[in-house]
This record gives C-alpha cells, structure tokens and sequence, in this order.
C-alpha cells in the first residue's frame, strides 16, 4: 500500500515485487481440464519468488506486451488501477519522463488482449529487475467473471457456462477498486476481507485485536513459525510474525486446518482500515486450488470443488 489511500501499487500490504525474483521465463505447460466448460480466453502466469528463495511462490507474474515493449507485470488484485513503473519504463524507452499516463495502442499477454486505457506511470516504485514494467490491477477484472487457476498457472475470462463445473460460492463486495470476501479467523467473523494477489505469501493477514486472543499450537521443541520478510514500498525491510493457530480458518468457502495467520503490520493498519477492510487475504490459501472472481453484480467468490485440496 502506499501512504495515499486507494491508490494502485503492486503488493498493496509489502510491495513485494521490489524483492522478487522471476523463478523462470518459461510459461506454465499444464492444463486443467476441470475449467474447459465457458472458458473463452486465457493467459498464463509464472511464479516469481521472493529474494533468497527463488523457488517460493511469492508474486504471480504475467508476460506482458505494451506496444513492442516485452516484459513482466505482477497481478495485484490489492491494486485498484494498472500502473507502470516509470524508474524502468522510462529507461527501456516505453515512456518519457514527462509523461504522467500512456495510452499504449497494444496492451496483451500472449493472444489475451484488453482495450487499451490510458496507464498512470509511478515513477516512485523502486523495482529490482528491469523486467518487471508494471502491476495488472483489479481493473482488468471489472465487471467480468474470471478464473483464477493456481496449478494451472494461468488466468481465463469465463463464458457463462460455468454452471456446468462443481462451485462453491460465497457473496462478495465490490467497492472502491476493492474486492472483499468473508471470514472466519479464531472468534472474529469478518465480512471485508480483502483479497490481495499482491500479498501472494500470506493465508490471511489481521489486527492484533483478533490476532492476538487466537490460540496458538506449540511444539516443544520443533521449529520456530516462520515469519515473513519482505519490503516496504519505500523499500524499508519488513519483518511480518505469524503463527500455526489452532482450529480452522475460513475464508470465503475455503476451509483451513491449522494454517498461519499473520498480523498486520502497525505502519499498515490505517491504510487497511482507510480500504474500509478487516484483514488482508493472499494467495497462500488457494495455491492448490481454482478459484473464481465474479465482479458481476451480485459479486460473488467461488472455489472450484473438483480442485485437488490443500495439505496444511
């Protein structure tokens, strides 16, 4: 997030994109033939993973085309609007360091294409690979259903024929260039979450008033809960606690046994609270999953039944 409210940035709790590293160019070869039914046009991602691990999964990163510039921009569905990153866009030639916007005349991931609207340009992000030009926001969604295919790795507008395949629903919130879901976190049910693929490594972030009275599971003996490191916006080093709860944690028509839960950070809460939402939701809880944005109105969040479950 940054310090002004409502406005896009890649990672809207850590910026984590200004510490990722892309684990790889190639795109994904796997298919889910769970989703054949409606999907009309796709797009892949690739996992970039954070510094010192490149093997995690902390940032989805989509193969992006902006006029005959290629590259990367991270999907942040934390992020209200599409932003490019001026401090590369403007030494790769794409932009001028007088423009504040671009109206690009080809905006594409592979033969996925969106009518091209005119590009704010931060030129304040401070970006670590020369690759990364963007953040594909919550824009790119707006007032469509689209499948969110974690195993897959990869991104599809639904046709309408979704009926066909085994959902689980629950309603969503649309506000604000914000998608909320619901939840349960230990005895707090909370009904603005919201849902950050910019927070890729977190289940669920939470004020301390609700993290604080979850218990915790202890093992004598075993190792420490990891917390996780990250980077501010301004590029200032983050330490983010968590803790192995006991119980479950629901998020949307998710269900989690045991998982982590991590507290927000004290820099973060007004930002958060501003966002009107009561915690934060990343991709950490649906890596094995399909899941379905639908900014339709009803808006709604569905998992994919046929999807293989999670080991926590």
């Amino acid at each position: 997030m940054r310090n002004r409210p409502f406005h896009s940035k890649a990672g809207v709790v850590l910026g984590f994109v200004s510490a990722l590293i892309l684990a790889g160019t190639a795109l994904a070869d796997e298919k889910s033939a769970d989703v054949s039914p409606g999907v009309q046009r796709c797009f892949n991602f690739v996992w970039a993973g954070a510094h010192g691990h490149p093997h995690s999964r902390a940032g989805i990163m989509v193969p992006i085309e902006i006029n005959d510039q290629h590259g990367y921009m991270q999907l942040d569905t934390g992020a209200p609007r599409t932003v490019l990153y001026g401090i590369v866009t403007d030494r790769n030639g794409l932009t001028d360091p007088t423009q504040d916007t671009l109206l690009p005349n080809k905006l594409c991931s592979g033969s996925y294409c969106w009518t091209p609207s005119a590009l704010r340009i931060d030129r304040r992000k401070s970006v670590s690979s020369p690759k990364i030009l963007g953040h594909l926001g919550l824009d790119v969604f707006q007032g469509r259903e689209t499948l969110l295919d974690y195993p897959g790795r990869r991104i599809c507008a639904l046709g309408g024929d979704e009926q066909n395949l085994k959902i689980t629903w629950s309603p969503a919130v649309v506000s604000a260039g914000s998608f909320f879901i619901s939840g349960v976190v230990g005895p707090a049910h909370l009904d603005r979450l919201l849902f950050d693929t910019g927070s890729g490594p977190f289940t669920v972030q939470v004020f301390p008033e609700v993290w604080e009275v979850i218990p915790s599971i202890s093992v004598p003996g075993g190792p420490p809960v990891p917390a996780i490191e990250g980077h501010a916006y301004d590029g200032t080093s983050l330490h983010v606690p968590g803790k192995l709860i006991s119980g479950t944690v629901l998020l949307g028509p998710r269900t989690l046994i045991s998982p982590l839960v991590y507290e927000l950070l004290e820099n973060l809460r007004p930002i958060v609270s501003r966002r009107g939402a009561a915690g934060v939701v990343g991709d950490a809880a649906f890596l094995d999953q399909q899941i379905i944005l639908d900014m339709r109105d009803p808006a709604r969040f569905g998992v994919i039944d046929s999807a293989q479950p999670r080991a926590e």
